[in-house]
Order: structure tokens, then C-alpha cells, then sequence
């Protein structure tokens, strides 16, 4: 997206709340205000079926299958000081029928439920309580019926058998020696026969290489032993197939499982954001010519998948301490010249966003082969893979647009004349040729998807980063990651889920900012996404501190702090500097006025007035300063490529320039870039660091030290200084701080030990330093 088009997104989202609180129609004709809960609600739906993979159609019917109905139970828990008198449950199968089929209770939990039979298939369905339609908060799917947004649940064919996971274990002596054991149990389906032994197949898969395994049938107790060893370190899927005695099979197990030195967690994660077009071409026989009537600026570049896997081989992101690598979307896009959004120049969807193909990965950047590579190679280091999935929006050219139109909204632009970014988020257009995808079209839900597994599942994917998350329906997400949940988290190995949601930052009060933070958290929660990235911190802290000097230090502390209040316990969220939609931060350092503040005259037209190389040291060490802010906070961090060693530019494109990193860099770049290195080590050998929460110990406006503290005791201090003169100070230590009286400190970055000495430590920085202290 354009740095113009994250803008308009994140001004449209300041009155949310008030968008979508919409009247909803009731099945009964009349209608109630409704506004959607927030997706991190602990209530939950139990039902009797198992989830499926087959989309919102008629079943196909197996004669051979027994007969008999199908039960589904269906749960209600009143959130915490909601008192129900009288619940209901009422759905697809009665035509939302009011009253609806009793529930029983409440019982000793305070849960009501009704059994219901169901034919197999995506059911929708609303509680009706005290007379009321409402949303079942814990339901973990929703479906639209017309325009009305219901609770949803996925019913299997109770005749069919079933795989579930009854125990695992994961356990690596040496590089070369891990092992994989696990029981998987089979469930006849109603009526049906037991397990047949000799259909019981497991094949185990590393990279794109599958192979088969044994497996110990225990046939009495209908049970299926793995045990798998001699493993290599990285990632692995079991995969187990079974089949009852009349031959019905159960639907494929998948169990996911990484074999590593030590156990992954994603707060471990720095991420790595590279734009594979720009990143590194490592074929030139895949460039694509130059497109006619494309500003060059804006058309292929010739970076490609391999340049990114040689990249990855040569050890550049292990020296950063990279440990998930989020690549921009590799579908394939359309060819040819469209308008910018300034009416004057064109483009061409080089970045990725503007998909023309469900399933297929663009020849132009390395296509299937190259992706596949890539995987493997990043796997080999321990790196996550992350793909940049688009839902709000396709190209015209795209499959499902011309085979399935209603599947689409047409219509006004957002930004437009009557197309306001906010009253219009779900349905308007970011371009005229991206039509927007209408989730509220259950076929298209199913499909998205079945689409998001195969990408998962073909190319050993572990994560997806949603862009525009709240230019979609809510149900988009819940149904996203329900499915993706469902399909590949069996063995207990988590597909992250993070999402762009972008926001801005509205004066120095929570208050002020409460909308921006409830709304990126909204989506955040059990039936929603891991994280999001931090659009608060980024406006309020990183550049108004760091570039230029309208904030001081205590105001990062304040706002670091503000996040861990503020998002949803257990999220990670993922801070940053800069990324392909901001100019680059060493950029925002060379433009101040003479307060030190922004100077408005920054590069910041897209075709002209572009950025320049630094003239001078300072915008250097003010990034350095930054980063070291940045991966010192919790969460996931994210490096935007090239600010690793200070790639300078404006606002998109000169902010999307040919990555340098393995050139020969000098001065100030070769300086960053060593800095950098320091402070990828120090977080990936720290387990503070990485894991640890964020503790206030000492501030100023010019001089800054946090700890991140484990609930093991491990610490580590992060101390800064802006003052170009440097700095020493004298940090009382917090009482809650392990840190007993004379225990030397080691800077991690290079500079002097510090002694804790009468509960405190003094500590020495240099120009705009930093420093990492720990035991």
C-alpha cells in the first residue's frame, strides 16, 4: 500500500466503535443495535462434531455410510455479571425460528446448552437471550446470512471416523538424535466399524520431502503409535491416515513439530520484513522486463525468492539474530500499467499486493520452485517463514473476480466524494482495479480459507501477517484462524497469526489513544490473532523521540510501558522503527528544524522532492539509538530490511530501494551494521530479552535504563542516553530487581562492565549510546 493509502486508513478508524454499531436484522423481522464483542472473550461453544474441511455445500452422499441423526450441542456462558433468565438457540436449520430450541440452565459453570441434530456443513446460528438475539461470544466461527452476521459452527458427519492427538513427546540429545513419539487415537463413526490395521499409513515430511514411517496398531483399543527418531534439527509434519473396516476414512492428521536445540517461543522472534522484489535478485534469468508506460520507480527491480535464500545461506540474518523472516506477498500479480494515486504516474504490482492468482506463486520473484527453496534454506537456520496474506482485496484479473463477481464489492473509492474511509471501511475500494472482497459471502469466507491451508501446507509456511485487517469483516479473522488453528496446530506447534491494523497516536493521555488501542486489540484473543504490530508506539514514540526531539526518553518509557497495559494479556505484539509503508528513519533524522523538532520540508511526495544520503553522522547514530530501544522491548521486533545498516529514502517508493547489505558498506553504514549484529546477539543469547517483561528502573529526558526480567530471575539492563556529549549516571535499582550487591555486569555491546555497588549501578555511554548489561 501507499504511504497515502495507510494514512487515509488509519484517520478513517478514529470513531470504530461508532462505524459498526450497526442495527442487525432479526430473523424475526425486527431489529436490535448490535455492536460485536471483542474477540478475546474466554466464553465458549462446545459441539459434538469434529471440524471438517469441506466448504459451505451440499455433502455428497455415501450410500454406505450408516444412517442416523446427528447431534450437536451447542454451549452458552453468560459473561461475568450478565444474569440470563431464559436461553435459547435458534438457527440455519429452523430458520431462525423465535423461540428457539430450549437450553438448559444454568448448571454449576453457569453454562446453558441444547442438543440439536444437524445435517453436515457451516450452520449458522444466534442465542436468543430473554427474548433477545445476540452473537454467542465464544462461538469460534461466524457466518452471514444476507447482510446479518451470526455465530457459526462446523458440523462433521458424525458416521465418518476421526484422528485426534492423545499424547506427544519431543526430545533432541544431540544435533543428528531427535526423536518424535506420539498416540493418536481412532474414533469409529456412529454406527460404524473399527479400525482396519492395514489402511493405518504415516509418511513423515522435512522440507518437500516426504517418506514413509512405521506405526504400531493396537487395534483393541484403537490406537496408533509413532515412534520416529535419528531426526535432523528443523521442522517436520506426520502425517496419519486411517480407514474404518468398511473403508471410510478419516480425514488427514497433521501433526506439526519442530526438532531444535532449544524450544522456539515467538516472543524469541526478531522478524525480518523484506520486500522480495527489492531484496536480492539471486536469478537473473526470472527478471522481468521493464514494463511499458511504469515509472521505473514504481515496476520489478529483479529481487527475487533465491536472492532471498542466499541471504538467508550466507548467515546475514543469523548475524541480526533473526528468527522469523515476513516476506511481502509472493502471489501472482497482474502485468501492465495502472494509475497511482495521484492521477499522473502509473504502477505495476511489484510488492505483491494485488493478487491475480489464488494459488500460484509469481514466476517473476523465483515462483513455486523458488519458494519452496527458500523455506527449506530458512528452516535450516531456524528462521520462520511468515507470508503477507491479502484479504480485503484482489486484482480485477483475479480468478475468483471474474468466476465469481458476487463474491466482490464494486463500487466507490475510499477517499473519494461519499466514500469516507471510515463509514466505508468494509465495502469501498483501495483502487478502482482491487475490488474488495465481501466476507460476508460464506462461499468466499470457505474459500479464503482453503486457500490459506494449501499455502500453509504446500509450502511448510509457519505464519501469516493479515494486511488491512480492519478493512474486513470481523468474521474474516475468527474464521481464519479457526481454520488455520484446526488444521495445523494438533501437535501443539503454533502458526502465528499477526495482523496490520494501522492506527495512529492522539496526544500524550491513555485516553486520548484508548480508541486506537481498543481497536488493533479487538481482533486480538483465542479466536482472533497472536499479535498485531504496534502502530501506537510507532506514532507516538519511535520517530518523535528518536528522529527528532519533540518527546525525551521518559516519554518511550511511559508509552513501552503503555503497550503491556494496554493489548491483551499474552499478546505479541511486534514494535518497529519503519517499514515499507514510512520514509526510512534515518531519513526522518536528517530533516529538523533548528528546536530539533520535524521539519515539515521532509521528502515526502512520492515522485518528487526525494530523500538523499545523510549528510552528516548524526541521523546514524540516532537510528542506532533507536534500535536499541527497539529490540530491547518485548514482543516480536520487526527490522525493516535495510535498517540494518541505515538504508536511507521517503515515502514509498523511495522508501522500497535495492537492498545493500551484503555490498561493501563504509563509514556510518558499516558502523550501524556492526551495531546491529551486537544487538541481534545480545537479545537471542539473553533469555531477558527475549522473554523477560518490561521493568522501569531510572529516566530522565536525556538518559533511559529498563530492565526485562524473567519468572526465573534472569535480567538484563537497557541503558541509553540522547545527548550527543554522552553520559554518566548513577541508577538506583529497584528492589524487585535479583541483582545482589556486587554482581558485575557485562555490556554486550562492547562498552565498560558495570558493578552493581550499594544498589545501584553507574553507568557510562558514549554519543547517542546504549548499552545491554547482564550478569
Amino acid at each position: 500500500m501507499s504511504l497515502l493509502t495507510i494514512d487515509r486508513k488509519r484517520s478513517a478508524l478514529a470513531v470504530f466503535a461508532i462505524a459498526i454499531a450497526l442495527p442487525v436484522a432479526c430473523s424475526d423481522g425486527s431489529s436490535a443495535p448490535y455492536s460485536p464483542p471483542a474477540l478475546d472473550n474466554d466464553a465458549s461453544v462446545a459441539d459434538g462434531s469434529t471440524d471438517s474441511s469441506t466448504p459451505d455445500a451440499a455433502p455428497e452422499t455415501d450410500s454406505s455410510l450408516p444412517t442416523g441423526p446427528c447431534t450437536t450441542t451447542f454451549r452458552y456462558v453468560p459473561p461475568a455479571g450478565r444474569l440470563v433468565k431464559v436461553a435459547q438457540v435458534t438457527g440455519e436449520w429452523n430458520s431462525f425460528a423465535n423461540p428457539g430450541v430450549a437450553m438448559i440452565g444454568p448448571d454449576i459453570d453457569g453454562a446453558f446448552t441444547a442438543t440439536v441434530p444437524l445435517a453436515p456443513g457451516l450452520v449458522a446460528y444466534k442465542v436468543i437471550l430473554d427474548g433477545a438475539f445476540e452473537l454467542n461470544p465464544g462461538a469460534r466461527l461466524r457466518k452471514y446470512i444476507g447482510s446479518v452476521e451470526n455465530s457459526a459452527v462446523r458440523v462433521a458427519d458424525c458416521h465418518l471416523p476421526t484422528l485426534t492427538l492423545a499424547t506427544k513427546g519431543m526430545t533432541r540429545a544431540a544435533a543428528g538424535q531427535g526423536r518424535f513419539t506420539a498416540s493418536v487415537l481412532f474414533h469409529s463413526g456412529l454406527g460404524a466399524h473399527a479400525i482396519d490395521p492395514a489402511t493405518v499409513k504415516l509418511s513423515l515430511r522435512k522440507d518437500q520431502t516426504r517418506t514413509p514411517a512405521n506405526a504400531k496398531v493396537d487395534a483393541g483399543t484403537q490406537s496408533i503409535a509413532i515412534d520416529v527418531g535419528s531426526l535432523a534439527d528443523g521442522k517436520y509434519t506426520v502425517f496419519v491416515d486411517a480407514s474404518d473396516r468398511d473403508g471410510h476414512a478419516a480425514k488427514t492428521l497433521r501433526l506439526v513439530f519442530w526438532i531444535e536445540a532449544s524450544d522456539f517461543d515467538w516472543r524469541d522472534a526478531v522478524i525480518y520484513m523484506t520486500m522480495i522484489d527489492r531484496f536480492k535478485n539471486g536469478d537473473t534469468a526470472n527478471d522481468a522486463p521493464p514494463t511499458t508506460g511504469v515509472d521505473v520507480r514504481a515496476d520489478f527491480q529483479g529481487g527475487d525468492l533465491q536472492g532471498v535464500r542466499a541471504a538467508i545461506a550466507s548467515g546475514a540474518l543469523d548475524q541480526l539474530g533473526v528468527r522469523a523472516i515476513w516476506l511481502s506477498p509472493f502471489h501472482t500479480n497482474p502485468g501492465g500499467a495502472y494509475p497511482a494515486d495521484d492521477g499522473v504516474h502509473n504502477v505495476m504490482g511489484y510488492h505483491g499486493y494485488w493478487p491475480k492468482r489464488a494459488r500460484e506463486v509469481d514466476a517473476r520473484i523465483g515462483g513455486d520452485a523458488g519458494l519452496k527453496a527458500m523455506v527449506a534454506e530458512a528452516h535450516a537456520h531456524g528462521i520462520r517463514v511468515l507470508q503477507d496474506f491479502v484479504v480485503n482485496h484482489v486484482h480485477k484479473e483475479h480468478e475468483y473476480f471474474t468466476q465469481h463477481p458476487d463474491w466482490f464489492r464494486t463500487g466507490c473509492v475510499c477517499g473519494t466524494n461519499n466514500c469516507d474511509w471510515t463509514l466505508h471501511r468494509l465495502d469501498c475500494l483501495f483502487s478502482d482495479y482491487l475490488p474488495d472482497v465481501n466476507w460476508t459471502v460464506p462461499a468466499a469466507s470457505e474459500q479464503f480459507g482453503d486457500d490459506a491451508v494449501w499455502w500453509l501446507d504446500t509450502y511448510d509456511i509457519d505464519g501469516l501477517r493479515i494486511d488491512a485487517v480492519k478493512h474486513v469483516e470481523d468474521a474474516a479473522i475468527v474464521n481464519l484462524t479457526a481454520r488455520v488453528r484446526d488444521e495445523f496446530e494438533a501437535a501443539g506447534t503454533r502458526v502465528f497469526m499477526t495482523g496490520e491494523t494501522a492506527m495512529g497516536w492522539n496526544g500524550d493521555t491513555l485516553a486520548a489513544n484508548q480508541d486506537q488501542y481498543d481497536t488493533i486489540s479487538r481482533y486480538i484473543g483465542p479466536s482472533g490473532l497472536d499479535g498485531q504490530f504496534d502502530f501506537v508506539l510507532y506514532h507516538g514514540v519511535s520517530y518523535r523521540t528518536f528522529a527528532y526531539d519533540q518527546k525525551g526518553l521518559l516519554h518511550a518509557d511511559y508509552w513501552a510501558q503503555a503497550s503491556g497495559w494496554e493489548y491483551p494479556q499474552g499478546a505479541i505484539m511486534t514494535p518497529y522503527i519503519g517499514s515499507q509503508d514510512t520514509p526510512r528513519f534515518v531519513t526522518l533524522g536528517s530533516y529538523r528544524g533548528q528546536d530539533g523538532a520535524h521539519d515539515p520540508g521532509i521528502p515526502g511526495n512520492k515522485w518528487s522532492n526525494y530523500a538523499a544520503a545523510p549528510s552528516d553522522a548524526e541521523p546514524y547514530q540516532r537510528h542506532r539509538l533507536a534500535l536499541a530501544w527497539l529490540l530491547g522491548l518485548p514482543g516480536a521486533p520487526m527490522i525493516y530490511y535495510g535498517d540494518e545498516y541505515g538504508e536511507w529514502g521517503g515515502a514509498d517508493p523511495n522508501n522500497r530501494a535495492k537492498w545493500r547489505g551484503d555490498s561493501s558498506l563504509a563509514g556510518e553504514e558499516a558502523a550501524t551494521l556492526a551495531f546491529v549484529r551486537k544487538l541481534g546477539t545480545a537479545r537471542k543469547e539473553l533469555a531477558a530479552m527475549r522473554r523477560g517483561a518490561y521493568r522501569p528502573v531510572y529516566g530522565t529526558d536525556d538518559v533511559l535504563v529498563f530492565a526485562r526480567q524473567t519468572t526465573a530471575g534472569e535480567v538484563a539492563l537497557v541503558a541509553m542516553t540522547r545527548l550527543a556529549s554522552g553520559a554518566t549516571f548513577t541508577a538506583p535499582l529497584p528492589v524487585t530487581l535479583p541483582l545482589a550487591e556486587g554482581t558485575m555486569l557485562r555490556d554486550r555491546l562492547g562498552g565498560p562492565n558495570v558493578r552493581v555497588t550499594g544498589d545501584a549501578v553507574t553507568i557510562t555511554l558514549g554519543a547517542r549510546g546504549a548499552a545491554i548489561l547482564a550478569p
